[in-house]
């Protein structure tokens, strides 16, 4: 179990996946971006892409987000993201049993800020990247946060990098739209 860092849900636990093919980011890790992105949470739309438990999506939640898509290609990860937004009490999102390039080929919605942290294996940045971009998916003066395990080369024509933290493992890239 992992817990939310702040916010409406501060300390409360969220269940993870016992598939082991997921990673739950460690909360000192969201702890320093969510610091980072500071009040630009609040009433905005999230997309948490490769989402897991859910914990870059509830700890937005937490923080006043209006609204979270969570999509996973896991059903067992869909199904701990339901469990874990009915303990909270929570009726601000929708999950999607999806991977993600599918379901950014085919959505019509549209999202302020995007949290992206796939299996550290899957290469897959650029290409979610670019189909933000080719597909108008993204809000005017969109975020984009990337966990990494390596350094990635963003190409910066449609994305400026604003921030980059290093924790042990994981890389995390603010960029903006």
């Amino acid at each position: 179990m992992i817990r939310i860092t702040g916010g409406t849900y501060r300390s409360r636990k969220l269940e993870t996946p016992s598939t082991g093919l997921t990673k739950p980011t460690m909360d000192k890790v969201r702890a320093a971006v969510f610091n980072a992105l500071g009040y630009e949470i609040e009433n905005k739309k999230i997309l948490d892409l490769f989402s897991g438990s859910g914990s870059y999506g509830f700890e937005s939640l937490s923080r006043n987000a209006s609204f979270v898509t969570f999509v996973d290609n896991q059903k067992e990860a869909v199904d701990v993201i339901k469990r874990n937004a009915t303990n909270l009490k929570e009726n601000r999102f929708e999950v999607i049993l999806s991977d993600c390039i599918s379901y950014l080929e085919t959505s019509t919605k549209t999202f302020d800020i995007v949290f992206m942290d796939p299996p550290y294996k899957l290469d897959v940045y650029q290409n979610v990247l670019d189909l933000l971009e080719k597909r108008g998916l993204l809000n005017k003066d969109s975020i984009i946060v990337l966990e990494s395990e390596k350094e990635l080369n963003i190409a910066e024509n449609n994305y400026k990098k604003v921030k980059q933290y290093n924790y042990g493992l994981a890389k995390i890239y603010i960029l903006r739209k």
